[in-house]
């Protein structure tokens, strides 16, 4: 059986209870987050197996993430323990239609100074996945242990989904974050990428910026546009296009993240039998991941497997 790996942050996100501006907010919800480990619940959900790849704060919020991804059947023997730095904070608040405004606490957070020594253990195989986003490659130190995972994994033949999850107020300047997700997007056979995100890397938007996309090892390039669907573009010049369902949503986030993971979770399905008529499939139902996730609270908590989520999406 193929395993899906996930690599980067892990942290919390603490939620607005209503909507309010987070300087207006009084009350927050813990939920566990990190993009990287949404999409490897969602993915485990949809019935894969995953292992989740990072480290945390030796403290009762490091605990916490720990024991939400191991209840969510997450294999956890991969996340290690720091006494020299933080678990990551995130604090989130809704306005209308679920859009949300974020404020970090990830300057001292572990997952930034993971190093190969921490996952020294870690395997691949032709069949199995390796996912990671642009969060935790801030520190060279993160970068170097990027690497190494990334060049195990295509020595392996495993194949590699990327999800450059542009957060500008993590970054120094935009032109450091652009330059991290050029020097890591060449890796990857899969993209997820936002409208937006693309036309912050390639300068440009449309058909034209997606198709500068492919360059070094890039198969399957799915850009996403909120509410309004995704569409796929092939490396053979092809496209798929879906118009998204239309829900009540009350929280956006995780929405892509659940997108990513049932891309992946159907790509690991099909295994090396996947043809390209199974495409607009798995792209449908990607959407309606995502859509499902946006009409409950939490990342983690509102996602769906299957069944409830092609009940409650048509």
């Amino acid at each position: 059986m193929s395993n899906l790996y996930c690599i980067g942050e892990l942290l919390i996100d603490f939620q607005s209870v209503g909507n309010a501006s987070l300087k207006e907010t009084k009350q927050f919800v813990k939920n566990a987050g990190g993009a990287p480990a949404n999409v490897c619940v969602q993915a485990i959900k949809l019935g894969q197996r995953g292992f989740y790849l990072t480290k945390v704060g030796d403290d009762a919020f490091g605990d916490f993430l720990i024991e939400t991804l191991k209840a969510e059947g997450v294999n956890v023997n991969y996340i290690t323990k720091s006494r020299d730095y933080d678990t990551s904070l995130a604090f989130v608040s809704f306005g209308e239609g679920g859009e949300r405004e974020f404020t970090f606490y990830r300057r001292t957070a572990a997952d930034l100074y993971f190093t190969p020594e921490d996952f020294k253990e870690v395997s691949f195989k032709k069949d199995d996945f390796l996912e990671f986003g642009s969060v935790a490659l801030k520190t060279p130190q993160a970068q170097k242990t990027h690497k190494y995972l990334l060049d195990k994994a295509v020595a392996a033949g495993a194949t590699v989904c990327f999800d450059p999850n542009v957060r500008y107020n993590l970054w120094d300047s935009k032109e450091e974050l652009k330059s991290a997700i050029l020097q890591f997007k060449d890796y990857a056979n899969v993209i997820k990428i936002g409208e937006d995100e693309l036309e912050f890397i390639t300068g440009s938007s449309g058909d034209e910026a997606a198709r500068s996309m492919f360059t070094g090892n890039l198969k399957l390039l799915f850009v996403t546009n909120g509410g309004k669907g995704a569409k796929l573009y092939l490396e053979n010049g092809k496209t798929y296009t879906q118009s998204g369902y239309k829900v009540e949503s009350v929280d956006t986030t995780g929405a892509g993240d659940s997108f990513f993971g049932a891309v992946i979770a159907r790509l690991m399905q099909s295994g090396e039998a996947i043809k390209e008529s199974d495409l607009p499939e798995i792209l449908d139902f990607a959407c309606k991941c995502g859509a499902y996730t946006t009409t409950h609270y939490g990342a983690i908590p509102a996602m769906g497997n299957k069944g409830n989520i092609d009940k409650a999406v048509k």
